[in-house]
């Protein structure tokens, strides 16, 4: 029982850190590209509410197109959050992989 306890303290500490992460990356990315483009002309991004929802919709790959970046900063900017959530993404579906695949291998040895 104890080997359980010790892994769900690493899950906790790794669903923190990747909380934390997004967190981060949507806030950052969110006044990044706010900072690019609020002044611009044909600008849609032109409040934090506007470039929160599309730092959101851009890390979960969403992207429904109801905002965008028409700068080439604000473009450098949306290329780097989507390549850092792609990767978010991946390392949550390799943790949950890597999680699932331990407890399998553990319950097989005590059958």
């Amino acid at each position: 029982m104890a080997r359980l306890d010790e892994d769900d303290g690493i899950v906790a500490s790794a669903a923190r850190a990747v909380v934390l992460a997004v967190t981060l990356l949507v806030t950052v990315g969110a006044l990044a590209v706010l900072d690019a483009e609020r002044d611009a002309k044909g600008a849609n991004i032109t409040s934090f509410g506007d470039a929160l929802w599309w730092a959101v919709t851009t890390i979960t790959t969403v992207g429904y197109g109801d905002t965008y970046p028409v700068t080439f900063e604000g473009r450098i900017i949306a290329t780097t959050t989507m390549l850092l959530g792609i990767a978010l993404i991946g390392v949550v579906t390799a943790g949950i992989a890597t999680t699932a695949v331990s407890h399998l291998q553990r319950n097989r040895g005590t059958d």
